[in-house]
């Protein structure tokens, strides 16, 4: 009696239209890092086959957890083979690339967004200790919190949307919004 509770996510859960892609998933993407040239994955000279490790003597840039794209740059870590002078220019072209890479059972583009790190800054991405490059997969195979943009829906009405609920004092009467709630809004 005379309190208002919220009950509130942080984020919901997306059920992806076409499923994963090899993009914006929770550990190292090299599929299509790999695919675009990008990843260069060691090769076992005795069988030919790849290893699972990367070739840091090869490797331009690695996609890494959901959305994260780091350039393998010289000076910042001992194996850097990228010149920091060319970074922006490497920079566009893994964008562009991006934003090309369709799937190849729909057609469809997977990528709906990607920034540079100073870009990335106005959605609460990127800054000194992000990645390069940020980026955002199209809700059709958008699969988890951290790799869609937060307004991502998905097969069956799913979303990213945040549970809200707020019941008491102060608080509209059976009321539904339609407007996206976000952490701020608490």
């Amino acid at each position: 009696k005379g309190w208002t509770l919220m009950v509130v996510s942080d984020h919901a859960q997306v059920c992806p239209k076409y499923g994963l892609r090899g993009l914006g998933d929770t550990g190292m993407n090299v599929q299509i890092m790999e695919q675009l040239g990008y990843t260069v994955l060691e090769v076992n000279p005795e069988t030919g086959k790849k290893k699972r490790r990367v070739d840091w003597t090869k490797t331009k840039a690695v996609a890494n957890r959901e959305m994260h794209i780091y350039l393998n740059l010289k000076g910042r870590t001992d194996h850097g083979i990228v010149d920091p002078e060319d970074q922006y220019e490497l920079e566009e072209q893994i964008i562009t690339d991006l934003y090309n890479y369709k799937d190849v059972k729909t057609g469809h583009r997977i990528v709906s967004l990607a920034l540079h790190n100073k870009d990335a800054v106005l959605l609460g991405q990127g800054g000194p200790m992000g990645a390069d490059i940020v980026f955002f997969v199209h809700d059709d195979y958008c699969f988890d919190h951290g790799n869609g943009l937060s307004t991502a829906c998905g097969y069956n009405d799913t979303s990213l949307s945040p549970i809200f609920l707020a019941a008491g004092p102060g608080i509209k009467k059976n009321y539904r919004t339609t407007r996206y709630i976000r952490e701020v809004d608490v």
